[in-house]
């Protein structure tokens, strides 16, 4: 959701993220964490993103975009004085995608952070691996995907990979 105004602020003081604890186990996983996605300007785009995830899934599966949004408002109105209205939204249907339905890691009781940094280790420096489920700061989020695959495509050019479209990729040593 996008915003004129970091509302949240006024309570959160700068952090990146806050959670929700809902009021009764029937809402658990239904916007329970909020990211403010722009924690480095103070000027806009004001962007605070939240996520559905376990049983609340089909709640998001079986309603539109728009009571979605207003589902979320209302969470937000009940937590922090003045929420304007968003300027601009978007809900994802992931649950939808017949190639993803929803699917992300899941890391079985007793495992730590270090299990997901086995599954990023690479294979003799030839074989490397991306997505949420190898990135331990942001697992089963887009972010950590996109950032796992920055980090991959990272090591692949210090390493001095050759790249057809590309050519030979050289990184200075500064």
């Amino acid at each position: 959701m996008k915003f004129s105004k970091k509302f949240w602020q006024s309570k959160i003081k700068g952090a990146d993220f806050f959670g929700h604890v809902p009021s009764s186990e029937e809402h658990r996983g239904l916007f329970a964490i909020f990211y403010d996605m722009n924690t480095e300007v103070k000027e806009g785009p004001h962007v605070l993103m939240s996520i559905v995830t376990g049983e609340a899934l089909e709640f998001r599966n079986n309603t539109s975009d728009l009571n979605v949004l207003k589902s979320c408002l209302q969470l937000l109105r009940n937590m922090f004085d003045d929420v304007p209205d968003p300027e601009d939204f978007w809900v994802t249907s992931w649950g939808r995608d017949r190639f993803s339905m929803m699917s992300y890691s899941y890391m079985a009781i007793g495992s730590s952070g270090k299990d997901y940094d086995h599954l990023a280790a690479d294979v003799e420096e030839k074989i490397f691996f991306a997505g949420e489920a190898t990135n331990r700061r942001f697992p089963q989020t887009v972010t950590g995907a996109y950032l796992s695959g920055i980090r991959e495509a990272c090591k692949i050019v210090e390493r001095g990979y050759y790249i057809p479209e590309y050519g030979d990729i050289k990184v200075d040593e500064k």
